[in-house]
């Protein structure tokens, strides 16, 4: 009788136990995931905060915290992660009665790239570890991953010039009557623009800036279409970085920049464009629209966007075009600028198999960048 009594309280024990977890380890459970910053740049590391609070007094013994993103965001701990067309983890903690746990998971931002966490699966065992209950939980994380700044030892001369031929035609004061904008202060702007009143609202210096008589920006074109049928994804990262190089050099000399791309938007599946602006907002507005670009789909034809852009030139504006892709119908392109007296630079990208084939008219325009 004893042994029986001893089996039947085991059992109803099981049973008891069973039925608590079905019923109440999800309450009062919170899972909360976070990134210790919603930017970074390419070969950086970030942190993945995993908080879990458990306010009840029945303890969560085992806890899988299941949650899928890309591959480029490499863990530093590859205990608990799976690589393959995508990084799967599977993070284990233990939580008892009325406890918070917090874990900071590194990870190195190896490519550049918008990513998003979307969802979290939840696996819960009970006591004796035979039973396994689920659930889901949206989130909503994103990073963008900037693109890295190439040397820009390598461009000294050539930012040098272009500098000084934007600069040239800049009219020596501003028209005070054409109010454009407010953005924060720079070393370089006069006391006199300070926006005491704005700077008061923003909790920093705010200037005013105004137009000149004749608008004057550099425009920005990034070219990613195929030149052959092989897709150099090492030229098509490399012009991205080049993009982000020359708008952070021109936006920190004061000078607007646009960008034109015919890479898609990742969210918008379109092409993308960025107005002229200047100022550190602006910045972060180009860099997260070079983030989101997908270099791994094809993308419309640049020539016929080109001729579209070309037609909005202003007579001080200066180009930049950056292209590996160097066909006949681009360059044709680009000596109707040269006759038109324009100036341009076309930055092009090059590695052991993609060399250099321009037309020697188009030369005194050219700059290379050896990958």
């Amino acid at each position: 009788m004893e042994i029986a009594a001893a089996l039947l309280g085991a059992f109803l024990l099981y049973q008891l136990q069973k039925f608590l977890y079905s019923r109440f380890w999800r309450e009062k459970l919170t899972v909360a995931l976070h990134l210790s910053d919603h930017s970074a740049v390419e070969g950086e590391e970030l942190s993945l905060v995993e908080t879990v609070i458990n306010q009840k007094l029945l303890p969560i013994p085992v806890l899988k915290i299941k949650y899928t993103t890309s591959r480029h965001l490499t863990f530093l701990d590859t205990r608990e992660t799976e690589v393959t067309d995508n990084t799967y983890r599977n993070d284990l903690v233990s939580v008892m009665m009325y406890q918070k746990l917090t874990r900071h998971i590194p990870f190195r931002c190896s490519k550049r790239g918008f990513y998003t966490i979307d969802k979290l699966t939840l696996v819960c065992n009970d006591l004796l570890l035979e039973s396994e209950l689920v659930a889901a939980q949206d989130l909503n994380l994103q990073l963008y991953v900037y693109p890295k700044k190439v040397d820009c030892k390598r461009f000294e001369v050539p930012f040098q010039t272009m500098l000084g031929t934007v600069l040239s035609k800049r009219f020596i004061n501003e028209d005070p009557f054409e109010f454009k904008s407010i953005r924060e202060y720079q070393s370089y702007d006069a006391m006199n623009t300070i926006n005491w009143k704005a700077s008061a609202k923003s909790g920093s210096l705010m200037v005013n800036v105004f137009d000149h008589t004749a608008s004057q920006q550099i425009r920005l074109l990034l070219n990613l279409e195929f030149d052959t049928i092989w897709r150099h994804e090492d030229l098509q990262e490399e012009s991205i970085r080049l993009a982000a190089t020359f708008a952070e050099y021109f936006i920190e000399q004061g000078i607007p920049v646009s960008l034109s791309t015919n890479g898609l938007d990742l969210i918008s599946r379109k092409s993308l464009h960025v107005p002229a602006g200047s100022g550190k907002n602006h910045l972060r507005t180009i860099n997260e629209a070079l983030a989101r670009i997908d270099a791994s789909s094809s993308v419309p034809a640049f020539t016929t966007a080109l001729a579209e852009e070309l037609n909005e030139l202003g007579p001080r504006d200066y180009i930049i075009l950056i292209s590996y892709y160097q066909r006949l119908e681009l360059q044709e392109q680009m000596e109707k600028l040269s006759r038109a007296h324009m100036d341009y630079t076309w930055v092009v990208p090059l590695n052991k198999e993609v060399r250099l084939t321009v037309d020697d008219n188009l030369m005194p325009h050219i700059l290379t960048w050896e990958v």
